[in-house]
This record gives C-alpha cells, sequence and structure tokens, in this order.
C-alpha cells in the first residue's frame, strides 16, 4: 500500500508545493498552514486554511448572506478533519466558501477557522449574517467568542438526531419536521 498510496510524510511533504501552486494560480487568495515544531527537531503538521479571491468575491456580491458550517472527518491514508463554510447562490447551489484541514475539532480550532473567514468575509461582528452549524460544543462556544452578533441556527437534522436519542418513535421526529417547515409560528 505504500507503493501505491505514499506514507504519511511524503503526503504531507507535499503540502508545501501544493500551497505554493495555488498561490501562483491564485494570486489573492488567502491560504494559512500552521506547523509544529518539537524539541527534536521534526515538523509536524498542524493546520491549513483556503479560501481563494473569487470565491469569496462571488461569495460577497452574489449569494445570500446565510454561512453552513461544519467539520467531518478525513478518513484514508492522511486523518484529521475538514472544516468547511458553504453558502447558497442565488439558483440555490451549495457554494463553498473557504475550508480548512485541521488535526481535531475543537473550540481553538474553530476559533481560528472563525477568525479567518470573518476577516476573509468581512463579517466583523456577524451583524446581518445567519451561521448555519451543528451543535458541537467548542464550534458553538467559539462562534460566540468570534461573531457575537451573527444569527446563530442549528441545522434541524442535527436536531432530529438528538432527539431520537431521548424519544423513541416517529411522531416527535414528524412533529419536530412539520415545525421546522411551518411559514407562521
Amino acid at each position: 500500500m505504500n507503493l501505491i498510496e505514499g506514507t504519511l510524510i511524503e503526503h504531507y511533504a507535499k503540502l508545501w508545493s501544493y500551497r505554493e501552486e495555488i498561490r501562483r494560480i491564485n494570486p489573492c487568495l488567502t491560504d494559512k498552514m500552521d506547523v509544529q515544531c518539537m524539541p527534536d527537531g521534526l515538523t509536524y503538521f498542524s493546520k491549513f486554511y483556503v479560501c481563494f479571491a473569487n470565491v469569496k468575491f462571488g461569495w460577497l456580491e452574489g449569494c445570500r448572506k446565510v454561512l453552513g458550517i461544519d467539520g467531518c472527518f478525513l478518513k484514508g491514508v492522511c486523518n484529521g478533519e475538514l472544516l468547511c463554510a458553504m453558502g447558497r447562490d442565488a439558483n440555490n447551489h451549495i457554494f463553498l466558501v473557504a475550508w480548512a484541514i485541521v488535526c481535531v475539532e475543537n473550540k481553538e480550532k474553530w476559533m481560528w477557522f472563525l477568525e479567518l473567514l470573518r476577516d476573509d468575509l468581512e463579517l466583523g461582528m456577524g451583524t446581518g449574517f445567519t451561521l448555519m452549524s451543528d451543535q458541537h460544543k467548542g464550534l458553538m462556544e467559539a462562534v460566540k467568542d468570534v461573531l457575537p452578533c451573527v444569527e446563530h441556527r442549528q441545522c434541524a437534522r442535527h436536531i432530529v438526531a438528538n432527539l431520537k436519542k431521548r424519544f423513541a418513535g416517529a411522531i416527535f421526529e414528524n412533529l419536530l419536521w412539520k415545525a421546522c417547515n411551518a411559514t407562521t409560528p
């Protein structure tokens, strides 16, 4: 498998070349890569953030002021987590705004991601924007610290999953989805 996929060291060594190539092609992009230098002289990957300039301007000029943010596990040769910020364009299609790769999803990493996103999209304190996310505790705390004025909402699918843990039966799920789809209070 190492002959086919390569070793982790080879994969992470390619990040520097990848970063330089996307900088060459997209001179106005925002990218941040952090590494940890250990006392034994070895350097380890920590986190990597990318927001392409054209995507940023596209979101600012043509998308709704709603962002969905979430993280997912990377499975395969290289482990970690992928953090994403997504919007919806005028045709209701998904519009990937920014992404980051981190070692673990926690409050510190979410704060780092949200601070970079806030600066890229000129969100300020979050006034006039809506953020949708799951109920990850570190993410919810980071949003309160970085974007205190943003309208922060939780994804209904995650609420349903949590509801199923406490209440058995499809009736509760059906009632929640009816409430979510209601157009009046």
